[in-house]
């Protein structure tokens, strides 16, 4: 029959790390009907060892740790920082590690053929440093960089490994002991959506606006920090163009922001709270023009640019932040004033009611009927956004100035 991996998807996150243990090679991360990766086990080749069990986060206990230190920071580089999501934080750790021979391990959304292919990958080199840069709002299959991880860490490598918590956690269940030359960085995550209901979304957009996918940036910043995407494709007729895509203006991200589309554990996620599971966590310093003002009249945080916070949980996320001064400006903050706006610090994304229905709706009309019900609910709020993007950006930041004064 095989072992029972999970009675229950909620208590599953899909991070690989039964499938990256098993000696057998009995797992395999397989879709179920809404996309969303799961373990399967093949009872002809498993022999009920246990170990998939003995390291999966859901069924063990994690160590978590509390914030030692919280800083708001912002990569001293302006190339790396305009190609950051936010403040450019991990771009500056990353490129500190490869800097000293190190190898970095972080998501990558690869295109190829028009489909997306999100998935974790190991680079050794700066010039391979663009393609884990960003916010990748959809799950990055881990593959084999658990056991690419350890192999470098058994040769002696310094090792950096960023990832959503429940990644992070199936890296260290997997590894079933520590490195001292390994570092964690986890991202201030919302939820994860799945690649095939992503890519089905990619499909719908690209073939709206007439051409194949090459390219998508979750957040460009062409308009400034925000949430505004970009999508890049090749025209039939040749040639590449890009398009920018306020976030509220498609199915997807409007969906993604509203918390409506994510695996149905991020909704019980125990990791979302103050206590953390790895050495460092980033994410966006959202409302810190109310939280620090002071920072604002200074040239090296700029609102417009991007501005990250950072949580360093343990003594070696202490320490990496100190190795990175000459890299990064970086202010005090506390815990409190970056949680007030980052609401996964202190408790799982809320499940709304619209999400069975979408889902559902997904399986039975593909996405062709989850665009088709978005622009029906959303009509509203699709004007009302629409003429909002249409208003120049110094004329809002002027709006927003008078209505809170």
């Amino acid at each position: 029959m095989g072992i029972v991996l999970f009675e229950n998807k909620k208590t599953c996150c899909g991070c690989s790390a039964c499938a990256s243990i098993c000696p057998k090679g009995a797992i395999e991360m397989k879709p179920d009907d809404q996309g969303f990766i799961y373990p399967v086990v093949d009872s002809n080749l498993c022999v009920s060892c246990g170990a998939c069990k003995k390291v999966c986060a859901y069924q063990n206990e994690n160590s978590l740790h509390e914030p030692v230190r919280a800083y708001a920071a912002v990569n001293r580089k302006q190339e790396q920082l305009a190609k950051s999501a936010s403040g450019g934080v991990f771009a500056a750790v990353a490129t500190y590690f490869l800097e000293s021979g190190g190898v970095v391990f972080g998501a990558s959304l690869d295109i190829r053929n028009g489909q997306s292919i999100p998935h974790l990958i190991g680079i050794e080199n700066i010039e391979q440093l663009e393609r884990i840069q960003g916010s990748k709002y959809v799950q990055s299959a881990v593959e084999d960089t658990y056991k690419q991880a350890r192999q470098k860490l058994s040769e002696g490598r310094k090792v950096l490994f960023s990832g959503t918590p429940c990644q992070i956690a199936g890296l260290y269940g997997y590894l079933k002991k520590d490195y001292n030359n390994l570092w964690t960085i986890d991202v201030i995550c919302h939820g994860v959506p799945n690649a095939k209901f992503f890519n089905d979304y990619l499909g719908v957009e690209a073939k709206k606006r007439g051409g194949v996918p090459i390219g998508y940036s979750f957040r460009d910043k062409k308009r400034g920090w925000g949430m505004n995407a970009r999508l890049d494709l090749r025209r039939p007729s040749g040639g590449e163009k890009s398009i920018y895509i306020p976030a509220r203006l498609t199915s997807y991200n409007t969906l993604f922001l509203d918390g409506d589309i994510y695996r149905e554990n991020c909704y019980e996620c125990p990791y979302a709270h103050k206590e953390r599971v790895a050495d460092m966590t980033i994410g966006d310093f959202w409302g810190i023009e109310r939280e620090h003002p002071e920072l604002l009249k200074q040239d090296a945080f700029d609102e417009r640019k991007g501005i990250s916070c950072i949580l360093a949980n343990t003594e070696k996320g202490v320490e990496l932040c100190k190795k990175i001064t000459d890299r990064i400006w970086l202010s005090e903050s506390t815990y409190d004033k970056i949680a007030r706006k980052n609401g996964q610090l202190s408790h799982p994304s809320v499940q709304s009611s619209r999400r069975k229905i979408i889902m559902e709706l997904y399986e039975k009309a593909g996405y062709d009927g989850v665009e088709k019900w978005f622009h029906k609910k959303y009509r509203k709020q699709i004007i009302v956004h629409s003429i909002y993007n249409a208003i120049p950006r110094k004329v809002r930041v002027a709006l927003k100035s008078i209505i809170k004064n």
